[in-house]
């Protein structure tokens, strides 16, 4: 009788009466101690892949995420603070509870049309001593997602945002990127 990929030997009795339905039962334990004994012996290893945590947020139109380890705190809009002389991409300032940081627009950033101010979301970021705001227009949600499921940059970015993607995650329903801040960081501050 063959049970998991096992051959386990019966034994064959010509007795009749009470030595029947007896052999029967000792055939009945052999097969469930052999069982028991099989299951036993496998070792079973759960393996859980590191997680990592994403913020995926909308801009023009897109949906792109940073690494949750970058991402300080989510802000609603925010009254910035005109700045003169700075690129398009840094609009102005913003007060985070009394400590005045940059304010980035991505979308300008990434070659669009500006993100609307005091309609949006700002994303706070830090990468060493790097610390500013990223304008968007929504935070679409936070996830943890495993270490595996983060591809390689996808070949048919182009521009900018060819540079400053660091990966993407499969989602279900579409393929987000992965920005990197600290490319946003070197790119971004004049």
């Amino acid at each position: 009788m063959a049970i998991c990929g096992r051959i386990f030997p019966l034994r064959i009795t010509v007795q009749r009466g009470d030595m029947e339905a007896q052999d029967k039962q000792f055939r009945s334990e052999d097969v469930l101690y052999e069982i028991k004994r099989s299951f036993r012996s496998r070792k079973i290893v759960d393996v859980e892949e590191e997680q990592l945590k994403i913020v995926i947020f909308g801009a023009g139109g897109n949906n792109y995420a940073f690494y949750g380890s970058n991402v300080l705190e989510i802000l609603s809009g925010r009254e910035i603070f005109p700045v003169p002389f700075l690129p398009d991409h840094i609009p102005g300032l913003i007060n985070v509870r009394g400590d005045i940081e940059s304010a980035i627009d991505i979308c300008r950033f990434l070659g669009g049309q500006s993100t609307k101010q005091g309609k949006g979301m700002i994303v706070m970021i830090q990468h060493e001593s790097f610390r500013s705001g990223v304008m968007v227009d929504s935070v679409e949600d936070v996830l943890d997602v495993p270490v595996g499921s983060i591809k390689p940059t996808l070949p048919t970015l182009t521009g900018v945002l060819r540079d400053l993607v660091t990966g993407s995650v499969e989602l279900p329903d579409q393929t987000v990127p992965i920005l990197d801040i600290k490319k946003l960081a070197s790119m971004a501050t004049p």
